[in-house]
């Protein structure tokens, strides 16, 4: 077996298999995305051979049981999503995952079944506000300067305020600490798994604000590929096998950074 297993961190080599061309994967290669998909670490040294977290190790272990090779590729997020589009003409993004949902994607995508769910916050300095008028807030962010990840997508939070963009995590939180940036909108367990890794430097005054609402992310295969239908009827028979026996939930607990499960 080509692909290597050990404590949930997953070598990206593809396995041996005759029958059936590598399946394409792309992935951000701009901002990990703890504790879901992020590169191992080894002695504090990022090990950029080795794929690491919750949900590569649950898709990497279904493409596995599929008997299905693969080859990784590794681009900035928004490109990952043109190529996706554009598969049928270039064919070199055909799958990738950690990604919500939204009806542009849904144009160019098949979605799978959810693979997993995060909940929602505002993240604030509070250096800029000592108190935050909660209901105020979640009212009108308006008067607000909201800053947010070029590429990503707001729609779950619902904010409906234009949005700064910038190109990574560690910028917003940088805009957060210089006060250049009111709320930096974001799923909760990917921040703090990032700030537990060192991938993001925060500050002591980080605080955050959680919403009500959650946001659920996929699998996607693009609609540009023959055996795009079929690939995510298999993934989810597979998927959910693996959650009916508990074996999916056993990996998700098994990444979660301790202050979260």
């Amino acid at each position: 077996m080509w692909r290597m297993m050990a404590s949930g961190v997953l070598a990206l080599m593809a396995m041996p298999c005759l029958a059936a061309p590598p399946v394409q994967i792309c992935l951000g290669n701009s901002n990990e995305w703890p504790p879901y998909t992020y590169w191992q670490r080894t002695d504090g040294e990022v090990d950029r051979s080795r794929l690491t977290g919750s949900a590569s190790t649950l898709v990497l272990e279904i493409l596995q049981r599929l008997q299905l090779p693969y080859e990784v590729h590794y681009m900035p997020w928004a490109r990952v999503q043109q190529e996706l589009a554009d598969f049928a003409e270039k064919g070199r993004c055909e799958l990738t995952w950690d990604a919500s949902y939204n009806a542009e994607r849904a144009a160019y995508a098949h979605y799978s079944a959810r693979l997993y769910e995060t909940r929602l916050g505002l993240f604030y300095s509070a250096q800029r506000f000592a108190e935050v008028p909660l209901p105020a807030l979640l009212q009108n962010l308006q008067p607000y300067r909201v800053c947010g990840v070029i590429g990503y997508n707001y729609q779950p939070f619902g904010l409906g305020e234009p949005i700064q963009r910038f190109p990574s995590i560690q910028q917003n939180l940088d805009m957060l600490q210089r006060q250049r940036c009111d709320f930096f909108p974001s799923e909760i367990e990917p921040l703090y798994g990032g700030l537990a890794l060192g991938i993001y430097q925060g500050h002591e005054q980080l605080r955050h604000v959680p919403l009500v609402a959650s946001k659920e992310f996929f699998l996607l295969v693009s609609k540009g590929s023959a055996r795009g239908e079929s690939l995510i009827t298999q993934f989810d028979q597979q998927l959910k096998q693996l959650q009916a026996s508990g074996e999916a939930q056993q990996i998700f607990q098994r990444f979660m950074p301790d202050g979260l499960k």
